[in-house]
């Protein structure tokens, strides 16, 4: 792109602080950020405060029911000490492939065809 002088606008995204994760969940699922603290300094201590790997734990949190909307109580509900003992991969490059390796075979050969173009 620069050899064909296109214009280029870099943007560096720092981390967000630990405030702002405990902002960004209580916005998420509508709950007052006092109540969602704890739950937040655990997400924050997991992940540095850095945005693509706070929003990929919160959905490996969903996706294996460590975080759930109970039908029946009309909230979101979450296990504490099983989001503080959950490994979260700090490697995109791990985290990217791990998400491939999560979708259909044709899905993945689909990329790998994209990735050579």
């Amino acid at each position: 792109l620069r050899r064909e002088k296109i214009t280029i606008s870099a943007i560096n995204v720092g981390c967000i602080s630990k405030e702002d994760v405990n902002i960004l969940i209580s916005d998420t699922i509508s709950i007052p950020q006092h109540l969602t603290k704890s739950f937040s300094d655990i997400v924050y201590k997991k992940t540095g405060g850095n945005a693509l790997f706070v929003t990929q734990f919160l959905q490996s949190l969903w996706d294996e029911e460590l975080l759930v909307y109970s039908l029946e109580c009309n909230v979101w509900e979450w296990d504490e000490g099983a989001s503080d003992a959950k490994e979260i991969l700090d490697d995109v490059g791990v985290l990217m492939a791990k998400k491939i390796r999560q979708l259909p075979i044709g899905c993945q050969y689909a990329i790998k065809l994209l990735a050579c173009v």
